[in-house]
């Protein structure tokens, strides 16, 4: 059961693109399980955005499985808002 309705901005929607054309270049398999660990990742948004940390004001964020992102979100009522999906090698200055 939802609880959580899990929107995208358009930088998060850019970073996920982005992320997925490079590893696409790689290996279809690759890029495919990218999205895959996403939807996994969104799952546990839908149920409870409170089992993440706030890392920075209001932004928290979740840990993808496998590969060095995370996706930064924040929870307004019953919306989750995911602003970026963050590649954990960036400069961090840039992640907020």
């Amino acid at each position: 059961m939802h609880k959580y309705t899990v929107v995208f901005e358009e930088d998060a929607k850019s970073d996920i693109a982005d992320s997925y054309d490079w590893y696409n270049k790689i290996s279809s398999k690759i890029a495919d399980n990218f999205l895959h660990q996403i939807e996994n990742s969104i799952s546990y948004l839908e149920r409870d955005p409170f089992l993440f940390q706030i890392v920075y004001k209001d932004f928290r964020q979740v840990t993808l499985k496998k590969y060095p992102f995370v996706l930064v979100f924040k929870i307004d009522n019953k919306i989750v808002k995911i602003y970026r999906a963050f590649a954990t090698k960036k400069n961090p200055s840039s992640k907020f």
